[in-house]
Formats: structure tokens, sequence, C-alpha cells
């Protein structure tokens, strides 16, 4: 994918910027070391997501094309959410275990698939059942996102950036009119496809991205011991950019 040439000057500093900053972050995960143990490999795997997705954000960013950035953020930001918990408690994979076996167990019960799975695969169905019995006995059991939130201690932000990126992954009216909806010179209804967007809201669902993988970068280094002490300096970084920004924009208003 090329960059897009009308990339706005602003944006085009930001992406920049992000681009730099992820492959910073990519450098120093290449220290990490894992012992092999499920929560290990979960909290790696999961910081993989995190950096790839927000790559996605990016890129798409960078080639004009910014709709499905707050979608894939919700996901991002759902990742992050695990992985916060999983350096806080390493029992926290159980959880992470499970809905993987529930999630699982249901594909394998609806009715398009059920006949399929029961019969073609009757034992992998047994064994993810009894899987999922054995940790919700020991109450390992799934967890919704709002749950997952406030073991996290993000509650807050399940309520206010979470609910937002919800609003473009179910495509609701505001999300739709941010869209595709502006106003002809007649003062008629235009609707656009790839049309014209706002690039700064662009930069702050990027701003926010970066936020997110910034916090997950600081877990995995922290929770494995290996000092990055780059990143932090990225995170500075970002924030002078932001009051900056701030800046230039109330001078020019």
């Amino acid at each position: 994918m090329s960059a897009d040439p009308r990339l706005d000057a602003n944006l085009r500093t930001t992406v920049n910027y992000c681009s730099h900053a992820l492959q910073v972050m990519l450098d120093a995960a290449k220290s990490g070391r894992h012992d092999d143990s499920d929560a290990q490999v979960h909290a790696l795997a999961i910081y993989g997501t995190v950096t790839e997705l927000f790559s996605a954000c990016i890129g798409l960013a960078q080639i004009g094309e910014p709709t499905a950035i707050p979608i894939i953020l919700r996901s991002l930001y759902e990742a992050h959410v695990d992985l916060d918990n999983l350096v806080q408690d390493a029992g926290y994979v159980e959880h992470i275990l499970a809905a993987n076996c529930d999630q699982t167990v249901k594909i394998m019960e609806s009715a398009p698939l059920r006949q399929v799975f029961k019969e073609g695969s009757k034992s992998e169905y047994e064994q993810l059942s009894a899987q999922l019995a054995e940790l919700k006995c020991k109450g390992k059991g799934p967890l919704k996102i709002w749950q997952r939130c406030q073991r996290a201690g993000l509650l807050d932000e399940y309520n206010s950036l979470y609910a937002l990126f919800c609003l473009d992954t179910h495509s609701n009216s505001a999300a739709l009119a941010e869209r595709h909806i502006s106003e002809r010179q007649d003062g008629g209804v235009l609707i656009s496809f790839f049309g014209p967007y706002d690039p700064w809201s662009v930069i702050r669902r990027l701003d926010l991205g970066l936020g997110f993988l910034f916090r997950s970068a600081r877990n995995i280094h922290g929770a494995f011991k290996v000092p990055a002490p780059q990143i932090d300096e990225l995170a500075a970084q970002l924030e002078r950019m932001k009051a900056e920004r701030i800046g230039r924009q109330s001078h020019s208003s």
C-alpha cells in the first residue's frame, strides 16, 4: 500500500511518528524470552496481537482509508485488557482458555454445524466441553468484557472509550454519518464512499491506539523484567506532540 499523496500534513506527521514508535517497540521486544508456560506464551502472543493491530491502523491512516481504525481499536483494546490482567495474575490465563472453549463449543452446538462437529469431531467436542466444565468448577469461567475491564481497574474506560469503539463496530447512525453523510451545496443529503474525513479525528484515534500499545509494552517489559527505557521516552514525546498540537490549534482559532 502506498501513502495517499493528499494526506493532511498533521496526519502525515502522526503516521510517521507512529511508524517510528512501532519499530522501536518491535526492536525492544526481540530481547524477550519465555518459559513455555501458558501464561507467558499467551502474554507474548497477546502483545503481538496489540502490535499488529496497531500496525494495521497506521496502514489505513497512511492510505487515507480510516473507516476501520476504531473497529480495529476495539479488538486491540480487548487484547490490551487481557494482557493487563494476565501480567497482574498468571492464573488469569485460565479465563482466556475458558473463553476459547466456551466459544468453540457454542459454534459446535450451533444448528448449521451441530451434526458436522458432534459426529465428525466428537472427541474434540467432548474434550472441550469437559475442559470448560472443569474450569468453571474452579471459578475460572469465561468473562464478559466489562468483567475483564473491572478486574483490570479499567471500568471507566469501558464505559467511555470502549463504548465509542462499539459505535463504529456496530455501524450505529453516528458512525454512518461520520463516514458517509454530508450536505450538498443545495442543502440536500450527499452520500459518499471513500469521501472526505476529519484528519484530526484520525489523529486522536491513532493517539489512543499508540497509548494502548505503550501500556501493553510497559506491561510486557515489566513482567518479563526486560528494561526498555525507550518506551517511556516515546510516550513522553507523544505527550509533547499532543500539547504542541493543542497549542497550534488554539493559536489558529
